[in-house]
């Protein structure tokens, strides 16, 4: 009797070390495990495709993974460890699953400096999120949480990128989202250690809800609140600066609606002004635009301008955010000393995310600008 369960053992053994179990669609079924690498490395290549994670190479050695590439980032190096060995179910020769996971040759890519993340809000309740992001993972938790928000959609341009500083990176983004929500038109700028929010705001309330969530950003980060109240109005007229007198005098006439939109429609067609490589010194043609503009402001009350700084991406000017935004505030400081109330002014710095659709690959002048939008 004792020799047939000696036989018995061994026999299982051995078919236990030829045969593994696997499940499909509830199904269990015997299958040889010579078979196995080439069919888990199928399956983990799917799932990390998948997952977004298409720079990851799967090699098989039996049931162990071995993984290669270049991560964009350190998290992304180890949510994808974590998902190669959950690709295949449980590990173990029983199973036929990843047994363990090897990611010691995956390189992973320099880190952006400065680690730059944007987040803008469009018409019909839309926003568009750009810039970097630390993990696929974030950036889906980010995006969902986004449409949460902004129901009737978003455009999510962001990518995955190492360098993000230490710190609730994630929470402090999900944070500057939520205050997006809360403005009329606006953009959050969250870069290394700063998030910014920019824009308008219907009420003091609501300005200043946005400053106490923001002011309570949590260490090692720190929040600017930078928004404007849409109604507010001045009751007098602008007062002449403290120092030197305004750069052109205007006379000021204020126009019927129909005949503003029709100045605006003209200035709206010279909207763009360009600055030398680096600067945000503004030339002569800009200040003669500018001096367009200020007319027709002035002679419009009800307009309010938001002005966008962009560079051009090239070396020199490549993720310089402060430029863009020097260059949106040179042309906001030139206006208000035209007589144009700051109240109707919102300039922001978009950096080098949003080149311009019309200029080919050698016109990064046309890239280095600031342009001026009407906000409803």
């Amino acid at each position: 009797m004792s020799r047939w369960i000696v036989f018995a053992g061994i026999t299982a053994m051995l078919v236990t070390g030829y045969f593994a179990t696997f499940s499909s669609r509830g199904e269990g079924f015997l299958r040889s495990v010579k078979f196995l690498p080439s069919d888990l490395q199928v399956r983990v290549q799917s799932v990390l495709k998948s997952a977004g994670a298409g720079w990851a190479v799967v090699e098989m050695d039996g049931q162990r993974a071995i993984l290669s590439g270049t991560a964009p980032s350190e998290l992304d190096r180890d949510d994808v460890i974590e998902t190669a060995k959950r690709a295949a179910g449980p590990g173990g020769a029983l199973w036929g699953g990843i047994t363990k996971v090897d990611g010691d040759r995956i390189k992973v890519s320099q880190p952006q400096k400065p680690y730059s993340w944007f987040a803008k809000s469009g018409e019909k309740n839309r926003a568009s999120l750009r810039g970097f992001v630390p993990s696929q993972n974030f950036k889906r938790l980010i995006a969902t949480e986004a449409r949460k928000l902004f129901p009737l959609g978003i455009e999510d341009h962001s990518i995955v990128a190492s360098g993000q500083p230490t710190g609730d990176w994630l929470n402090t983004v999900l944070l500057g989202l939520r205050q997006l929500k809360a403005l009329e038109d606006g953009e959050i700028q969250f870069e290394d250690g700063r998030i910014t929010v920019l824009g308008l705001v219907r009420s003091e309330s609501v300005k200043s809800q946005i400053e106490t969530e923001i002011g309570a950003v949590k260490r090692p980060f720190e929040g600017r609140v930078d928004v404007s109240i849409v109604d507010a109005r001045n009751a007098a007229a602008p007062e002449e600066p403290t120092s030197g007198e305004p750069e052109t005098e205007v006379t000021v006439q204020r126009l019927p609606a129909a005949d503003c939109q029709k100045l605006i429609d003209q200035a709206m067609r010279s909207n763009v002004i360009y600055f030398d490589e680096g600067s945000s010194k503004i030339g002569k043609s800009g200040a003669k635009a500018l001096d367009g503009l200020a007319q027709t402001a002035l002679q419009c009350p009800d307009l309010k301008l938001k002005i966008s700084g962009h560079t051009d991406g090239s070396t020199l000017e490549a993720n310089a955010t402060d430029l863009s935004r020097n260059r949106a505030h040179a042309a906001s400081k030139a206006l208000g000393l035209k007589g144009v109330s700051a109240d109707r002014l919102v300039a922001i710095g978009v950096g080098a995310t949003q080149p311009d659709p019309d200029a080919a690959i050698d016109e990064l002048s046309r890239n280095r600008r600031v342009e001026f939008s009407v906000i409803p």
